[in-house]
């Protein structure tokens, strides 16, 4: 494996005695989350060595050694690190599971056994992961992602007290804390002036593309740069600059006027109720684009009902019907083409009672701490890289008792994504990119519905 000097400085800080803690900041596709999974199997097998020595002692206690991995959730743990553990493993050393080494990624069972150590992972996205993570003494805590956990203000707390798993290995020379993270917000970023500027006796690393060895031409770092696009976004994931986020979130939005050359598979539904405020139905298509034979989302016309411009007040047993007479609009325009997702807004309870009792299937949103900074990422790199698209037509306002529908002559959904901003001010005292709640409702349903699509495969990893 060739390493970079960078990638070969931080493995043998994180291999050697009395180096005890490590912070790694670096950007996307920069090679540290390999770098760090290919140094620990080396530590594991350094202290394996280690404990065995002491045990030539007769007064000394021997001990089975225990590691905890942290990640923003088990799902993105599996992917950016036990994905990389197996690929060193076989592909490297040549090792096979349940032979040189155990791992188990099951709904009970979440670890790696390798020589005399067993790591164990864990998801950081909620207050009460922290329950999960409590145990016997560990001698190493990697937490990945650390910068985006310490983003939620009700993880804090937990997150200062993992030192406390530690404590028992204080002043041993292998014992370990590393953290791994992205760049999340401005210089005010409670991670930043917590554990970056207040911690000035860590061994810190910063990785740029640059500094992967994989990445071994100009065209190659050119494309990891442009991964994501020019403005805030691309300054904190790929340049590391921690800067405040302004003026307009969407500036790269894919417009058609026609749904010419496109073979659309199927259809899903993303819903923001609100009996007040606007109820919006966003349809997406999962469809083939048969000249550049690419797979792409498009968001098709919507329905948006505001109460206020309306002068009325809806009831859930109105929005459910509503979305049935959508759910017949959508099956006349598009026939033969099957509607397989309908996701609502999880607060969204008495109409989550609604459409169960009307016999409706659906599912609700993953909301969770950063969920909209992350699903609002995720559709700039969808928009971005052309994976996106709009299709501009007029927003549904209701259907009659009869089944026609009037309109409001503008895609209230596409004015919202042109309107949208950042919240300077508030991403400026706060530290973290944050967005004005005005005019963000068919925006919310379609984070909701893109978010079921890409854990289910269907939108791509971006």
């Amino acid at each position: 494996m060739i390493r970079s000097k960078k990638q070969q400085k931080l493995r043998n800080d994180i291999i050697s005695e009395n180096v005890p803690n490590i912070s790694v900041l670096g950007s996307t596709q920069s090679g540290k989350t390999y770098d760090i999974c290919g140094a620990l199997i080396v530590y594991a097998d350094l202290l394996n060595q280690y404990e065995k020595k002491q045990r030539e002692n007769p007064l000394y206690i021997p001990r089975e050694y225990e590691a905890i991995i942290i990640g923003w959730t088990t799902d993105t743990v599996k992917k950016n690190i036990v994905s990389n553990f197996e690929s060193i493993l076989t592909k490297e050393y040549h090792f096979k599971n349940g032979k040189e080494y155990e791992l188990k990624f099951g709904n009970s069972d979440k670890y790696l056994k390798i020589y005399n150590m067993k790591f164990y992972f864990f998801g950081f996205n909620t207050k009460l992961s922290f329950n999960k993570i409590l145990g016997g003494p560990a001698i190493l805590c990697w937490v990945d992602e650390a910068a985006r956990i310490y983003t939620q203000a009700q993880l804090r707390e937990s997150f200062n007290e993992l030192p406390g798993r530690l404590m028992s290995y204080a002043g041993h020379p292998y014992y370990k804390r590393i953290d791994s993270f992205n760049v999340e917000g401005n210089e005010n970023h409670p991670y930043k002036l917590e554990y970056i500027d207040g911690k000035p006796d860590w061994k810190k690393y910063v990785f740029f593309p640059f500094d992967n060895p994989v990445l071994d031409t100009e065209e190659k770092i050119k494309q990891a740069v442009k991964s994501f696009p020019k403005g805030s976004l691309r300054d904190q994931k790929v340049f590391n600059k921690w800067v405040i986020a302004e003026g307009r979130v969407f500036n790269q939005i894919n417009k058609l006027t026609s749904l010419e050359g496109f073979v659309i598979r199927e259809i899903g539904i993303g819903c923001d109720y609100g009996s007040v405020n606007p109820t919006t139905f966003v349809p997406i298509a999962l469809a083939f684009h048969q000249p550049t034979r690419r797979w792409v989302i498009i968001r098709l016309g919507i329905y948006y009902h505001d109460p206020e411009v309306e002068n009325d007040t809806p009831t859930t047993e109105y929005y459910s019907l509503q979305f049935r007479m959508f759910l017949a609009y959508l099956k006349d325009k598009y026939p033969n083409i099957p509607v397989t997702e309908f996701v609502i807004d999880s607060e969204a309870s008495h109409f989550d009672n609604r459409l169960t009792v009307d016999g409706i299937r659906h599912t609700t949103s993953k909301k969770g701490p950063g969920s909209v900074d992350n699903g609002v990422q995720y559709v700039q790199s969808l928009f971005y890289k052309g994976y996106l698209y709009v299709l501009e037509e007029s927003s549904i306002r209701y259907f009659t008792n009869d089944g026609h529908y009037e309109e409001n002559a503008k895609d209230e959904g596409l004015l919202e994504l042109e309107g949208y901003r950042y919240d300077k001010l508030r991403s400026e005292k706060e530290g973290i990119n944050c967005y004005v709640k005005e005019k963000d409702h068919s925006i919310d349903a379609l984070r909701y519905i893109l978010e079921v699509f890409k854990e289910s495969n269907r939108s791509p990893m971006v």
